[in-house]
C-alpha cells in the first residue's frame, strides 16, 4: 500500500473543504455526468452565472475541473467544464451510499 505523504493530506483537506460548499459540491456531481457550458450550469443549480464563476474556481484550482474553450459565438468564446477525473463523482456517489447507510 503507497504511504500517504503530507502534500497529499493537504490536497485532499483543500478539496473537502471546496466540496463543504453546496454548489461547489453540486458542480462535480453535474459534471460527473458531461461537459456542461457555464450558462447550463447556472441554470441547473439555480443561481447567478458570477455565483457559479466564484465556485468554479477553486475548483479549477484544485485541479478537479478542467474547460475547453469550443469555439467563438458572437458574445465571446463558448466554454465547456468538465471533471479532470471522473472517479471523483463517482467516489461522491459512494459517500453518499455509505452516509445512508449510516442513518439505519
Amino acid at each position: 500500500m503507497k504511504r500517504t505523504t503530507d502534500d497529499d493530506v493537504r490536497r485532499s483537506s483543500q478539496l473537502c473543504r471546496i466540496l463543504g460548499n453546496p454548489i461547489a459540491y453540486r458542480i462535480v456531481r453535474i459534471l460527473g455526468e458531461g461537459r456542461r457550458r457555464p450558462m447550463d450550469l447556472a441554470r441547473l443549480l439555480g443561481v447567478s452565472a458570477s455565483a457559479l464563476l466564484n465556485q468554479l474556481k477553486p475548483l479549477k484550482i484544485a485541479g478537479v475541473v478542467r474547460f475547453q474553450s469550443t469555439g467563438f459565438r458572437r458574445a465571446g468564446r463558448k466554454v465547456e467544464y468538465y471533471l479532470a477525473d471522473p472517479a471523483l463523482s463517482r467516489g461522491l456517489l459512494s459517500l453518499e451510499r455509505t452516509l445512508k447507510s449510516l442513518d439505519r
